[in-house]
């Protein structure tokens, strides 16, 4: 039995070598090798020493296929920046590249743009998060430039009103907003910086709030930036609780 085992084993190692990039080929080969030591030894298949090859270590022969160094980073969010310039003007951006900082401040990567001009002369904002039913327009923002398109906001057909905690723009479209202020811009050049922004309120609509009175982002709609193809994805149900699901695991 032995020297059975160790032809199989021989086997395997063999074929896994000739065939290490066909995850298909060794996965059909741990199979029937299984099956063949199980029913030989008239014993249980998990009982086969190629079983943990078969259930795991498979999975470590997929072949995984590399990619240059990318902005990839998954899930990326849809901000939406509203600033006013000297003239009261609003103006609305899109940005990807942006989160949370710290408890009460965000970060958000911003190349040169009117939204720059404008915090040059203004500095409070307000950030929202782009929805499914908001996409066209959040997208828009994101290809027109308000340094050339005086009608830009017009062509979004948002109501716009003053935010009530900070001198920028409140987009009415959208389920919450984040109101700002400027707190640091770290390597600022002529392309854009980084923005470090203190969190001074939060406002919800109240169509979007749980029993619970918090906002309810599954009510929201809200969609993700996806950087490899270049397309918006809507988040999806919840699939558990966050700090709790995993202590299953440390019992």
């Amino acid at each position: 039995m032995n020297l059975f085992r160790s032809a199989l084993n021989f086997s395997y190692l063999w074929l896994r070598r000739r065939y290490s990039r066909s995850a298909v080929k060794i996965k059909t080969l741990l199979f029937f090798t299984t099956l063949a030591y199980s029913y030989l030894c008239h014993k249980n298949v998990r009982a086969s020493p190629f079983y943990p090859y078969y259930n795991i270590q498979l999975n470590l022969y997929h072949y995984m296929k590399s990619f240059a160094p990318k902005p990839w980073i998954l899930p990326q969010p849809v901000l939406i920046i509203g600033t006013y310039d000297k003239n009261g003007k609003a103006n609305a951006m899109n940005a990807a590249w942006g989160g949370q900082w710290d408890m009460h401040e965000i970060i958000i990567s911003l190349g040169s743009h009117a939204t720059t001009d404008n915090l040059a002369d203004i500095p409070e904002l307000t950030v929202t998060f782009a929805t499914a039913d908001t996409m066209v327009a959040s997208d828009f923002v994101g290809i027109a430039s308000g340094r050339n398109m005086p009608d830009k906001m017009e062509r979004t057909c948002w109501a716009i009103e003053k935010a009530p905690n900070v001198n920028a723009p409140l987009f009415k479209a959208f389920p919450m907003t984040i109101e700002c202020k400027v707190k640091q811009k770290i390597d600022e050049s002529e392309t854009g910086y980084y923005l470090i922004a203190e969190i001074v309120n939060i406002l919800c609509d109240e169509q979007y709030l749980a029993d619970d009175g918090k906002p309810d982002v599954a009510k929201m709609g809200l969609i993700t930036f996806d950087p490899v193809h270049h397309t918006y994805i809507q988040l999806g149900k919840k699939v558990g609780d966050a700090f709790a699901d995993g202590k299953q695991l440390k019992d």
